[in-house]
């Protein structure tokens, strides 16, 4: 009983992981809009593309071009990283026949291809050995699911780095621009 309290705990903490990673995805989707916003405000000034140049128009462009491929790559990380994962668990060459095979009475997928009496049954029937193997069979699968997020979020911030790299370019080319 004692593991299976600390399997507990450890499926606990990799839901925490799951949601530390969508909250850390929300919070970049806040920083783009406010770099999109930005954006928006350098491009509504007036005054600013009769004051360019042909050549610094075509530069201008040319930089806004790569910075909305980036902002879409950046939207498709964001997407990637806040998407539902689905890691069912593989247990290999794991004999079903073994004492401590998972019987599939904790994780959803499993519950859900049984009715509600079959499902009882299995309760009914399923040992201590069992029920931890499922439980580290799910927090496996939750840990597979936490890298794939982890490694989406790292993009996304990688991403968004470029696009406030590519910000500050532009707001540099057109103070250069209008300094000259």
């Amino acid at each position: 009983w004692e593991r299976y309290r600390a399997l507990n705990d450890s499926l606990d903490e990799a839901y925490e992981q799951i949601d530390l990673g969508n909250r850390e995805a929300r919070f970049a989707l806040i920083l783009m809009g406010g770099l999109n916003a930005a954006l928006i405000v350098l491009a509504t000034r007036t005054d600013m593309p009769q004051s360019l140049t042909h050549l610094q128009r075509y530069w201008v462009f040319g930089l806004l071009l790569v910075y909305v491929i980036v902002a879409v790559r950046f939207l498709l990380q964001a997407i990637d990283a806040l998407r539902p994962g689905k890691f069912r668990p593989q247990l290999g060459s794991w004999p079903t026949d073994s004492e401590d095979f998972p019987r599939g009475v904790r994780y959803y997928e499993d519950v859900i291809e049984r009715d509600a009496e079959a499902h009882w049954r299995a309760w009914q029937e399923v040992r201590i050995g069992q029920l931890n193997a499922e439980l580290a069979v799910q927090f496996h699968s939750l840990c597979q699911k936490n890298e794939h997020r982890h490694i989406a979020v790292r993009r996304l911030y990688a991403g968004l780095r470029l696009m406030t790299m590519l910000l500050a370019g532009l707001a540099g080319m057109l103070v250069c621009f209008a300094w000259i």
